[in-house]
């Protein structure tokens, strides 16, 4: 195990939960999208109007069936007739706020644990392979380059198959570590160990639940399982790295009106001796979120030590303020 000497610096928010989320502009987009497209409890049967019979309708189950074996497609017949490859790209840039200093100790040259109070511009590229099957990458600016420590990424990555219909399976590995574009001599561009795998399935909240959760007419719900995995993880307790972070998660999106939603995620840690001080037991958004390109979106994000005993959590994290505002503009080529 590799050990680490011990510091004070200045940090906010936390790395790992990005790791779990693996890209929230994904997961809204999905969420909503399925959310909006849910069967209703009233979609019985079709009428196929040139015989003027009755067509039934998918039930549950099929829907379920369809979404679990399509899940992993590679549709190689539409690689000619589809998008053209040069128009597969699509980016984002965000500015991200975090809205106070919060004072933590953290080891030196640690790649992965809390991320510091800093002011950053991001810029965001996806290319979409095949089907459902992706890429993608992140580049940061710290605006105050003395506060970015080892944990503060230069760049981030995330790939793999996410598919936005209900009841589909997701596979994602995502990065969120202390990636270095010019590593210091003997560094790392980056450490692939300390991603995160996760392992999703969608289903939509529908009739007659979704009833009892919605207070607006447009009110729908998506949300995802996941079975998330880090092959190696930094303990603070012991100041080592150790293997297998594992996690269960629920995330749900309520898309309340038009754009506007709020979103929570909850975790169960499999061996409770792997949480740390800035992982949480939930987390929580909200805002206007339009995934269209040549649109903007404005969020506020959580990600700190929250706890559903308010007395567990670490000093300086788990608060509203301790989480972070973020306004991006979409597009694509």
């Amino acid at each position: 195990m590799r050990k680490r000497q011990g510091w004070t610096v200045k940090a906010t928010l936390w790395v790992f939960p990005l790791c779990i989320a693996a890209a929230d502009a994904l997961a809204s987009e999905h969420q909503t999208e399925m959310a909006k497209h849910a069967p209703k409890a009233a979609e019985t049967s079709v009428i196929n109007h040139s015989t003027t019979k009755e067509v039934p309708a998918a039930t549950e189950a099929d829907l379920i069936w369809n979404g679990a074996t399509s899940s992993f497609m590679l549709p190689f017949e539409t690689w000619d007739s589809d998008t053209p490859w040069y128009k597969r790209w699509s980016a984002s840039v965000s500015i991200g706020y975090p809205l106070i200093d919060t004072p933590a100790t953290i080891p030196v040259n640690a790649t992965t644990g809390p991320s510091n109070q800093n002011l950053t511009a991001s810029l965001s590229l996806k290319y979409s392979i095949i089907g459902h099957w992706f890429i993608s990458a992140t580049a940061y600016h710290y605006f105050d380059k003395e506060l970015q420590q080892a944990w503060n990424p230069d760049f981030t990555y995330v790939f793999g198959y996410s598919d936005w219909h209900p009841y589909t399976f997701s596979l994602l590995y995502s990065n969120y570590g202390g990636n270095r574009f010019s590593p210091e001599p003997g560094g790392k561009h980056t450490e692939f160990s300390q991603g995160t795998w996760a392992l999703g399935w969608k289903f939509p909240v529908t009739k007659p639940f979704i009833d009892w959760f919605s207070f607006t007419d447009e009110g729908a719900i998506g949300c995802q399982f996941d079975y998330n995995y880090t092959p190696e993880y930094f303990d603070l307790a012991s100041i080592e790295y150790k293997t297998s972070h594992q996690t269960i998660s629920l995330g749900c999106k309520y898309s309340i009106v038009g754009n506007w939603y709020a979103n929570a995620s909850a975790f169960y840690y499999l061996d409770s001796s792997q949480k740390q001080p800035w992982n949480p037991d939930f987390t929580y958004g909200f805002g206007y979120f339009d995934w269209h390109p040549g649109t903007i979106t404005i969020q506020y994000n959580n990600y700190s030590g929250n706890r559903w005993n308010s007395a567990d959590r670490g000093p300086d994290t788990g608060r509203f303020k301790d989480g972070s505002l973020s306004i991006s503009y979409s597009f694509d080529f």
